[in-house]
């Protein structure tokens, strides 16, 4: 730093040159306004860090906030959305007993039995599978190519059966 002084006389900061001109007076008084300087600026850095990192604190919660109602909002979309599944399904079910149902009737009537509209009135059980698992003493006396599936026994009267007209028959 000697040589810098000697070459820019013009400089004259303290302590650069073998002939100090500044008082050690001056020099604490350039060194505490350099201090106080730097202690402005590192204080208006503090003060403008602080406030970024609060407004990002603040952009930070509202994002937070954000996610929570976008994630509120998806778990209600998904409630509605396995909601409507769910009836769909249901509905779907209904179409195919539905379906089902007019099968089996086709496939009986094409089998050239018909079933008055008494019978189609009735309830059918929940299960009826239930009623081909229970040991019973009725066996279907139809006969036909294929075997009738095991739906429902229905009672069918068979005019002139064992030469009475109110014998049944089950198929």
């Amino acid at each position: 730093m000697d040589d810098l002084a000697e070459v820019y006389p013009e400089l004259n900061v303290p302590g650069s040159a073998p002939n100090d001109v500044y008082s050690h007076a001056e020099k604490r008084d350039f060194d505490t306004r350099v201090e106080m300087e730097v202690q402005k600026a590192t204080s208006a850095m503090k003060i403008e860090m602080t406030e970024k990192m609060y407004e990002a604190k603040k952009e930070m919660e509202a994002m937070d906030k954000k996610l929570l109602e976008a994630k509120e909002e998806a778990k209600e979309n998904n409630e509605v959305m396995e909601r409507k599944l769910s009836e769909a399904k249901m509905d779907m079910e209904e179409i195919i007993a539905d379906k089902v149902k007019e099968g089996i009737q086709a496939y009986v009537e094409s089998l050239g039995i018909n079933i008055d509209a008494n019978l189609k009135s009735e309830q059918v059980p929940d299960n009826p599978l239930e009623d081909c698992q229970q040991p019973s003493s009725l066996v279907p006396s139809v006969h036909t190519r294929k075997p009738l599936p095991c739906l429902h026994y229905v009672f069918l009267p068979v005019p002139g059966l064992f030469g009475r007209s109110g014998s049944t028959r089950s198929i």
